[in-house]
């Protein structure tokens, strides 16, 4: 064998390559948004500070964790296998397509309001991740962003951007 063939580029480890490194990408705007929504959690007026009682606590619960997880996803991404193990992964669009989602999401929050915007994040983001069950899928959907804002407004007392549907 010649130096040229064991030097061979195979298309399959050029998308592999390509793969992890979207989702190396993908998680460094994870990291990024994480970050800036912890910094925007200590925006919250709270005369409680971090008590679990007060409106502070759970979105700094949240964040922490969107931010550990995101800095895992990265180490992942960078720990990778660099050449082919299977043909035909699509592993890059699971997460470029849920940053897309969040970035929207962000965007959509305040005017749409966090029922709906909610809602919608919820179902696309069952669909992105392979998900063809469109019944279960919408209910599940409603059910958790409803379940989210009652426990959030009625027992936090935490107020959320209410959108068109003024509630």
């Amino acid at each position: 064998m010649s130096d040229l063939e064991t030097s061979e580029v195979k298309p399959a480890d050029v998308e592999v390559e390509a793969s992890r490194l979207v989702r190396i990408i993908a998680a460094i705007v994870l990291i990024v948004l994480s970050a800036t929504f912890l910094v925007g959690v200590f925006d919250i007026r709270s005369p409680k500070g971090f008590d679990p009682a007060g409106p502070r606590f759970f979105p700094l619960l949240v964040t922490t964790a969107w931010l550990v997880f995101s800095v895992g996803y990265l180490v992942e991404g960078l720990r990778s296998a660099k050449t082919a193990k299977t043909k035909g992964d699509r592993a890059w669009f699971e997460p470029v397509a849920l940053s897309a989602l969040l970035v929207l999401y962000a965007l959509l929050v305040v005017p749409l309001g966090y029922l709906i915007a909610t809602a919608l994040l919820f179902f696309a983001a069952a669909r992105v991740l392979g998900s063809r069950q469109l019944v279960r899928d919408i209910v599940v959907a409603l059910v958790l962003a409803i379940v989210v804002y009652v426990a959030f407004t009625r027992f936090l007392d935490i107020s959320l951007p209410e959108g068109v549907l003024g509630l």
